[in-house]
């Protein structure tokens, strides 16, 4: 069985909030832009972070590595990627400094 837990810590919460709110933003400048693979990633994970699964920030930074990543994703309009990339830099950084209150694999409660 896993092992539920809630850290009890105003800077996650924090981040989490400030994490959901990038991500649905993120999510639809995705599907404006049809961008699917990432869309369907983005919105896998969004899921799994507000059910609580340490895994879901896991798989989210995943998209962050290697070729084909979230960061070779380019868009032609101008503004549209820069808005991509402040969401994207914005969305690793809450990302990464909620993973780094967990322990890797755990599971959290979610209050929401």
């Amino acid at each position: 069985m896993d092992q539920t837990w809630r850290v009890p810590d105003e800077a996650f919460d924090a981040h989490y909030e400030a994490l959901i709110s990038l991500l649905d933003e993120m999510i639809r400048l995705l599907r404006a832009e049809q961008e699917t693979f990432f869309l369907d990633w983005f919105e896998k994970d969004r899921a799994g972070i507000v059910g609580g699964r340490t895994r879901a920030i896991q798989h989210l930074l995943a998209a962050y590595g290697g070729a084909g990543s979230i960061n070779d994703v380019l868009f032609q309009d101008h503004r549209t990627q820069r808005k991509f990339e402040r969401l994207r830099h914005e969305i690793h950084e809450h990302a990464y400094a909620m993973l780094a209150e967990l322990d890797e694999g755990g599971y959290y409660v979610s209050k929401r």
